[in-house]
């Protein structure tokens, strides 16, 4: 996978993260922590279909956040 920030994966050993196995998780985290390149590196790895999957089952974000990917995958 491309660069995925560390640091936002604190709270699990990142070196035994799994890309294939935990990609909601990876998703959910990049989403709700994550930054631009962040971002661009689950696009190309998951894509955008994928990703607006995750992101429609996610209720946990702050009406802000809500809204921004809302627009951005225009669900």
């Amino acid at each position: 996978m491309a660069k995925v920030n560390k640091r936002l994966f604190w709270d699990v050993e990142f070196k035994k993260l799994n890309y294939e196995k935990h990609a909601d998780f990876v998703i959910k985290r990049v989403l709700q922590y994550g930054d631009v390149e962040d971002y661009k590196a689950i696009k190309k790895e998951y894509g955008l279909k994928k990703i607006k999957k995750v992101a429609q089952k996610i209720n946990y974000f702050d009406k802000k956040s809500q809204n921004f990917w809302k627009f951005v995958f225009d669900i």
